[in-house]
């Protein structure tokens, strides 16, 4: 009889614990979307609630000038302000691992393994040029468009927000990240457009590169990677700016099911969607 007590209260705790380690993860809900702005802000970046919102989805529900309806990632963690160099943007520093010199996190790890997700309010160990922390940041390209921070998917200006001065922010880089899920195991076809160059990896591998300081058009470098059924897949972008215009959009065929940017709670979970390390201990 004490055994079945003691196996009954183990079994509780098992419960209890599977709850708070694995909560449910939403879409870009506003309630989510609070929680990482009000984040973001008590580690010290910039109080934004207008730039990610909940009102948009994580895809483009809508035509947003060239880009067709319900093909382009909306939602994204990014740096605020950007990575400015001083010198030497674009093509220039594309291949230097900028993400390890600013944030020690190498850039095909911080999409590897969990614990390297970048997160919301990341903060970065050193300042860009101008001596400004940088900290990644939760928004939304069509949040970006009500906030009235630059006319996003036009001719240009796809990423020039007005906060940075537009097009004044030269000589300086980008990185943006999500999460993203598919329901359905399969191949996954992406299309990056960019200004100037851009790298795109997804769970640590290379998937689409464009090496130029070219003009911004959309779908310009093709890739395509294998996903499991419901589970995580991390990508992460990095967008270098020589001068001018600053451009970004990706496009994702087939669309993902479900999308995040509160990294911490994936990181309960590790990339094969397993308990994590203390669950384990508890199970045995």
């Amino acid at each position: 009889m004490r055994r079945v007590s003691t196996k009954f209260f183990i079994m509780f705790v098992i419960f209890c614990m599977l709850l708070i380690v694995c909560p449910v993860i939403a879409k870009d809900d506003s309630a989510t979307a609070k929680k990482l702005v009000a984040q973001t802000a008590k580690a010290g970046g910039h109080n934004h609630p207008d730039y990610y919102t909940g009102k948009h989805g994580f895809m483009n529900e809508e035509a947003a000038g060239t880009l067709e309806k319900d093909l382009y990632l909306m939602s994204w963690l990014v740096l605020d302000p950007p990575l400015k160099l001083g010198a030497g943007g674009g093509v220039a520093s594309q291949n230097k691992d900028l993400l390890k010199e600013y944030f020690g996190v190498a850039e095909i790890d911080a999409c590897k393994n969990v614990k390297n997700y970048p997160y919301a309010g990341m903060k970065s160990i050193k300042p860009n040029s101008d001596k400004e922390d940088m900290y990644f940041t939760p928004i939304n390209f069509m949040d970006l468009v009500d906030a009235k921070q630059g006319a996003l998917f036009a001719s240009g200006n796809q990423f020039d927000w007005a906060e940075w001065g537009g097009q004044g922010v030269n000589q300086a880089h980008e990185y943006l990240f999500c999460l993203v899920k598919w329901n359905k195991a399969g191949e996954i076809n992406i299309k990056v457009g960019s200004d100037d160059p851009e790298t795109t990896w997804v769970n640590g591998e290379k998937v689409a590169e464009g090496m130029a300081d070219r003009d911004w058009s959309k779908d310009q470098d093709p890739g395509k990677f294998t996903v499991k059924a419901g589970e995580w897949n991390a990508i992460l972008v990095e967008v270098g700016e020589n001068g001018g215009e600053w451009g970004f959009s990706m496009r994702v065929e087939p669309p993902p099911d479900d999308h995040t940017l509160d990294t911490q709670m994936v990181m309960a979970v590790n990339n094969n969607n397993k308990l994590t390390t203390t669950w384990a201990n508890i199970k045995r």
